[in-house]
């Protein structure tokens, strides 16, 4: 549909087709890129920031897909201002962030042991049920020794304070 002119948007040509009129940057509409042109951005990407950007899609498609990483979040989340409040020292810290890790990573690792065990159990694999119940197991496991940790980082900073 041609472009008329008006006082605001005058009808020029554009650089980039002589013949054709130019809008304004805000109204202009571009192709998206083609196949050819995402993959050479994606390999003009560093290897090390590829692998970023993967691991970012894997973190949102695993919250996106399961409510259980929310409640680790917020746990998470609670335990962290819990520990600013007590005033942990460095080595504490360090200790409490790798517990914390530690039970996002296994919970992340079970969610692809549930996916893959989904898409084969419509075969009929009984082994593949136990494989998802040892993801769980693994997960429980996890959860359990962080909270220990936690506990008696809180425990032993709550005494202190507390005058004990």
């Amino acid at each position: 549909h041609p472009v008329t002119p008006s006082p605001r948007h005058p009808v020029t040509p554009s650089p980039r087709h002589p013949l054709t009129p130019s809008l304004p940057m805000a109204l202009e509409l571009q192709s998206p890129p083609s196949l050819e042109e995402l993959s050479s951005a994606h390999r003009r990407r560093a290897p090390w920031r590829r692998r970023l950007v993967e691991a970012e899609r894997g973190i949102t498609q695993g919250f996106r897909g399961d409510s259980t990483l929310f409640g680790h979040l917020f746990g998470g989340t609670l335990v962290l201002a819990m520990a600013l409040v007590l005033g942990l020292s460095v080595l504490e810290w360090a200790v409490l962030v790798l517990a914390l890790t530690v039970v996002l990573a296994a919970e992340l690792f079970n969610k692809v042991l549930t996916i893959l065990c989904r898409r084969e159990i419509l075969v009929g694999d009984e082994t593949l049920k136990h494989i998802a119940s040892i993801g769980t197991a693994a997960v429980i496991c996890t959860m359990s020794g962080s909270l220990v940790v936690v506990g008696l980082l809180f425990g032993r900073r709550l005494s202190i304070l507390l005058g004990g």
